[in-house]
């Protein structure tokens, strides 16, 4: 009876591990599919937090204050992608690229 509970409980992990392969390997694919939808987009677009002026572009969280016509949006975490990602108003570090400080006002050349 004790090996026969061992058995169960032992394919019942490897049953589940196989399964959650699987799920990353769709959610990698999935990532893979988005990456690749976000890279043809031309780069002459304006960003929700973007506002350009002649050969000057404004960006930041500023920006997009003064762009968005609901200000309740910006802090949603669920908001529609009109209103722009969290990531574009962050600076990453170049070695971890991880964000460390928030973009309240830039302006490029």
């Amino acid at each position: 009876m004790k090996r026969m509970s061992i058995l169960v409980c032992g394919l019942a992990v490897l049953t589940s591990g196989s399964q959650l392969a699987r799920a990353q390997d769709s959610l990698e694919s999935d990532l893979n599919t988005r990456l690749g939808k976000a890279s043809t987009h031309s780069s002459n677009e304006v960003k929700a937090n973007e506002m350009m002026r002649g050969k000057v572009t404004y960006s930041g969280i500023a920006v997009q204050f003064l762009k968005t016509d609901n200000l309740l949006q910006l802090f949603n975490p669920f908001a529609p992608a009109k209103y722009g990602s969290a990531v574009d108003n962050t600076i990453e570090d170049p070695g971890t690229g991880k964000p460390r400080a928030w973009k309240l006002f830039s302006i490029q050349f």
